[in-house]
């Protein structure tokens, strides 16, 4: 997540797919969230959770079970400002 991407492919519908690999050390790009003028900063929160599925749809309704599920274990989540300043936070160690 160090760095800015630019790639044409970032925003994508629910059912749209491609095939592009990614190396195990090209990782995913996450682009910092927009600068804002209101009273409070912007924050991109990235949550990251590996589910087994059929397929991606039945991946996100899983991984979204987990996310809001009140008994599952408090997740580690990086945060990204507007500046692209990174913070990991865990919140099970609260």
């Amino acid at each position: 997540m160090k760095g800015q991407c630019k790639d044409k492919h970032r925003h994508r519908a629910v059912y749209e797919t491609w095939d592009r690999r990614l190396s195990p050390l090209q990782g995913l790009c996450v682009e910092p969230p927009p600068k804002e003028t209101g009273p409070e900063r912007l924050y991109r929160a990235v949550y990251v959770i590996d589910v087994n599925a059929r397929n991606p749809r039945e991946a996100a309704e899983r991984a979204h079970e987990i996310m809001t599920d009140p008994q599952s274990m408090q997740p580690v989540l990086d945060i990204i400002d507007s500046g692209g300043r990174q913070t990991r936070v865990d919140l099970s160690d609260e």
